[in-house]
């Protein structure tokens, strides 16, 4: 069985507010279309910080499904991301594919 453990630590609480504070600040500033406002630094510090965590979680629990929503990422989106990070951690598909089932 398993079983969804719910934590109520002070800092997981401030998390998961931090968290939707970013959702909506990044939200309007698409939407003013001033992305290129945000530095490079900071980007990849939001982008460093959520795979820390996502990685932490699948250590933790095994592997799990990315919870993204269908209309959360477009392909260009996703394939952007990936090959950013990829090309970040000198990772070619060969290495991808040796650690796709790490978690499994």
């Amino acid at each position: 069985m398993t079983e969804n453990i719910t934590t109520t630590a002070p800092e997981t609480a401030e998390l998961s507010t931090v968290i939707t504070r970013l959702g909506e600040l990044v939200q309007r500033v698409s939407d003013e279309e001033r992305g290129a406002e945000v530095s490079d630094e900071q980007i990849a510090d939001v982008l460093y910080a959520a795979a820390r965590l996502f990685s932490a979680k699948t250590d933790r629990v095994g592997k799990i499904a990315w919870p993204i929503r269908a209309d959360a990422l477009n392909a260009t989106e996703t394939v952007v991301l990936v090959t950013a990070l990829l090309d970040a951690a000198d990772v070619n598909l060969f290495d991808m594919a040796i650690w796709y089932r790490r978690a499994e």
